[in-house]
């Protein structure tokens, strides 16, 4: 089977991730194809048993450009004749659907709030092509029903996200990030860690009231790009690093704060880790919290200070919530299972074609 992968840019992200993951779990038994914006960093670790084709320079404003990038989806479209072609991120679910056929296409919306309140504007074009995919796939059943309410349903499904096992996963003693949480450790008796951006969507306002609340825990944040000042003494911003996830062994709690949300991959990876999760109740995240392995919150410091303290101030809870995190991970999602219910839709692209 050829498969296209097509997403907009290729830095770090989760729905790069998500490309990567598919790739790195269908080859070599497919030929298997990432188009692109950007310089692919995303990509590295794969090896080259996939074929890239980098599309433009990073770009994710809507401009004039575009054109000639549509154009180039026409060109690759007759040069390579895909099966299937899976899209992702609302930018090439746009320029895909209008070049390639709709019975072959999956599109993939990483979070319809990122549409449906961020970016309203787009909300009608999404509507005008709602039916030009053989399936679009919400990554939580509420994107699903947020489509559903704005009218798109008919060919709609819910495939969860999943990540890749990493928990075992030895890590680079002589790394600068791995140093510092070191040296937290030695000072705090407890970690509460976010791998995030730094954006308006991720509140990190509330992050840092949050930790205020509660000084006697560390609050580590991975994922800043430029250095943060005047943080209270308990916060830590300690920068961008590749496979983040690596450091989720230094955490005694997740924590995510957020306006909106599809499924983010890094409440994931806590699971996979057996690290309890407090986060905003946004997108999907109420469908993998269930007071049993972390609880989802209204975006309010004292709520989420009060599940902080009930977690870490008890051994007994946090273990038991740690052994449940583990759990619900493998139980629901594991990278494998995801890749198997994608695997699935792009089996019925290609005998509904027969």
């Amino acid at each position: 089977m050829r498969i296209f992968q097509i997403i907009t840019v290729s830095e770090y992200g989760g729905a790069q991730t998500i490309v990567a993951d598919i790739v790195r779990n269908l080859s070599p038994e497919h030929e298997l194809f990432i188009l692109y914006g950007g310089n692919g960093e995303a990509w590295s670790d794969l090896e080259n048993n996939f074929i890239r084709l980098k599309l433009n320079g990073h770009r994710k404003e809507v401009s004039l450009k575009d054109l000639s990038l549509f154009f180039k989806l026409l060109y690759y479209r007759i040069k390579y004749r895909p099966d299937v072609i899976h899209l992702h991120s609302s930018k090439m679910g746009v320029l895909g659907r209008l070049a390639f056929s709709s019975r072959k296409i999956v599109y993939t919306v990483h979070g319809f709030d990122s549409i449906r309140k961020a970016f309203r504007k787009f909300l009608t074009i999404e509507k005008i092509l709602k039916n030009r995919a053989f399936r679009i796939v919400g990554v939580s059943q509420y994107d699903v029903d947020m489509m559903q309410e704005e009218g798109i349903y008919k060919n709609v499904e819910c495939i969860y996200n999943g990540v890749a096992d990493h928990h075992m996963l030895t890590i680079d003693k002589n790394d600068m990030i791995t140093s510092d949480l070191e040296k937290i450790k030695q000072t705090f008796s407890k970690t509460v860690m976010c791998i995030s951006r730094i954006s308006k969507q991720k509140k990190f306002d509330l992050f840092v009231d949050i930790a205020k609340s509660v000084p006697q825990y560390a609050f580590v944040w991975i994922g800043n790009k430029d250095e943060v000042k005047n943080l209270p003494p308990n916060v830590f911003c300690l920068g961008e690093a590749h496979s983040a996830f690596s450091y989720l062994r230094y955490a005694d709690l997740f924590i995510l704060t957020s306006n909106y949300e599809g499924l983010p991959l890094s409440l994931l990876e806590a699971l996979a880790f057996g690290v309890p999760v407090v986060a905003s109740q946004v997108g999907g995240i109420t469908e993998v919290l269930d007071g049993k392995n972390g609880y989802a919150l209204e975006n309010k410091t004292e709520l989420f200070t009060e599940k902080i303290k009930k977690i870490l101030s008890d051994e007994k809870t946090q273990k038991e919530m740690s052994d449940y995190a583990r759990k619900s991970y493998l139980a629901n999602f594991a990278v494998e299972k995801m890749v198997g219910r994608y695997m699935a839709v792009y089996n019925e692209i290609v005998t509904n074609k027969k």
